[in-house]
């Protein structure tokens, strides 16, 4: 069928050169044109975890910033965005690696694009997963406990954490494998979303630090070390990320590290101010986006896209 038709097109052609009229040439326009589905609906892909999930969000199905973005592209483009989110809170590289492998990212392969936002959890995550170990070093499970046993579980893990200069050691070794580890997964990642979906626009965001400079001001002397300690890791798996977009150009590397770094107070879902107390700033923050945090990263991915948009 293919060939019948192309043998045609030809045909049509020779006779308009050889002074037979428009006739043959208006009819091949208009079966290149009905052969040419226009596009009513695109698909966005998201992979991730917390942070893209939407966790700590009042509403996340209309908060996270996937759910913004493609409101954003719908006005933009004058058609339908489906929005597929497949991130998971306590992902690391290796988690998302392994779901992809698993099948969870069914309409991955028609995704016209991919959001890929992971890697915090490869560093940030080993703090909890240290405590984690104090904790299941117990013979009875938390689960399991009463409220004064749990009480004094928290207790031991706190005195145990204390010591700095132990706690920096493990969590060193740990990160250090951890980097490692989040090089070779990404490079897998890219692989096995080009092997099934070779020409979706895939953006890379990098990670950013969810603690400013006012806030680390405010820290003991041996807590900033910790945050600082942060920051060196936080920009070793973005070095990872650049070199990996790098690698690879047709993947667009979108610096959200940046624009949250620019903030006086970062769009946190635990973030302070200067103006409350000392003992607010001695509890724990999350570090997760709040709403306006979310929709910072829907506008910066945004700007990125209509820039590669323009660019084409």
């Amino acid at each position: 069928m293919y060939f019948m038709r192309k043998s045609v097109c030809c045909i049509l052609a020779l006779c308009c050169l050889a002074g037979c009229g428009t006739v043959g040439q208006s009819q091949e326009t208009s079966q290149t044109e009905e052969s040419v589905p226009a596009v009513t609906e695109k698909n966005l892909v998201t992979l991730g975890d917390s942070i893209s999930f939407g966790y700590g969000l009042e509403d996340p199905g209309q908060e996270r910033y996937s759910v913004l973005l493609r409101s954003m592209l719908e006005q933009r483009d004058n058609l339908a965005w489906k929005d597929y989110n497949y991130a998971l809170s306590g992902d690391d590289s290796s988690d998302l690696l392994m779901r992809l492998q698993n099948g969870r990212a069914v309409r991955l392969p028609s995704a016209d694009t991919i959001i890929l936002y992971i890697g915090a959890n490869n560093i940030l995550g080993v703090y909890e997963d240290y405590a984690m170990e104090i904790a299941d070093a117990h013979d009875i499970h938390p689960s399991e406990m009463t409220d004064e046993q749990l009480e004094e579980l928290a207790q031991e893990i706190q005195e145990e954490m204390q010591d700095k200069e132990k706690l920096l050691e493990e969590v060193e070794t740990r990160v250090e494998e951890n980097l490692v580890r989040m090089e070779s997964d990404m490079e897998a990642i890219y692989n096995w979303i080009r092997q099934r979906n070779s020409t979706a626009d895939i953006y890379v965001l990098n990670v950013y630090n969810p603690y400013t400079e006012l806030i680390e001001a405010n820290l003991p002397v041996e807590d900033q070390e910790f945050y600082e300690y942060a920051q060196e890791k936080i920009d070793c798996v973005n070095e990872i990320l650049r070199n990996l977009t790098t690698e690879h150009t047709d993947l667009v590397y979108v610096d959200i590290a940046s624009v949250f770094a620019a903030c006086d107070t970062p769009p946190i879902l635990g973030s302070v101010s200067s103006e409350e107390s000392e003992q607010m700033m001695a509890e724990y923050l999350d570090p997760h986006p709040n709403a306006e945090g979310q929709r910072m990263i829907a506008e910066t991915l945004y700007q990125y896209m209509s820039e590669k948009k323009n660019d084409e």
